[in-house]
């Protein structure tokens, strides 16, 4: 039985957190990344590095669904925009629970400050958006010498960055050469959701056929 099924909702586990319970996203993320030495182990606090480098206890990797988030289901006007536009919102929503929908980051605290997801998250002016957590990185990996949003933290988990000897070899890794569709700007307005709906389902489908694609020439699709 083989383990990737780019068109299987993953977006939760029995009611639960999907990143931290559900053994298919899991085995899925396994044999899509497991190749470069992250394992996912087999439950919650089962994460290893193939050498256990910097990890002095078991979490060193999770998966964090990129899309469809608090910051989007907490607008004020996103009800409506959901009433009006329910097909589209029902696709991005739906995208986002797949594999296309997920990245993967170190989950560990260090020095007790915030977490790669959660610094992204919280930070006002990334606000959850994977194109400028992604500009960010490619500061990182430009030696950028002036101050960004995620510097901070990047820099903390440069010991997983650069695993990676490039930005490029980071996007063609995780399989997000199609970046650019994502939306760029954080929705204010129902109009601007609905982009940023759009946008997001363009990035997804082709994330998605990327996926397919390396799943059939992997021999890692499910049967």
């Amino acid at each position: 039985m083989k383990k990737i099924d780019h068109n299987y909702w993953i977006g939760e586990y029995e009611g639960k957190d999907a990143d931290l319970c559900n053994p298919d996203l899991r085995l899925a993320m396994q044999e899509l990344y497991g190749c470069k030495g992250f394992d996912f182990g087999k439950t919650n606090g089962e994460f290893y590095d193939k050498d256990r480098k910097n990890h002095y206890r078991s979490d060193g990797y999770s998966t964090y669904t990129i899309l469809d988030g608090n910051y989007v289901s907490k607008m004020p006007f996103r009800q409506k925009a959901v009433e009006n536009n329910r097909e589209l919102s029902d696709r991005c929503y739906f995208l986002a629970g797949t594999i296309a929908g997920e990245l993967f980051f170190p989950c560990r605290q260090l020095l007790k400050r915030e977490t790669m997801n959660q610094a992204r998250g919280r930070h006002r002016d990334v606000n959850d958006m994977v194109h400028q957590t992604l500009e960010n990185i490619k500061k990182y990996y430009a030696k950028e010498c002036g101050d960004y949003p995620l510097k901070e933290t990047i820099e903390r988990y440069g010991y997983f960055f650069d695993r990676f000897a490039s930005f490029d070899e980071y996007i063609e890794y995780n399989l997000l050469q199609d970046y650019e569709l994502l939306p760029k700007k954080f929705p204010t307005n129902e109009n601007e959701l609905v982009e940023f709906w759009e946008k997001s389902i363009e990035f997804l489908e082709a994330r998605s056929k990327r996926i397919e694609e390396y799943a059939k020439q992997n021999n890692l699709l499910d049967e």
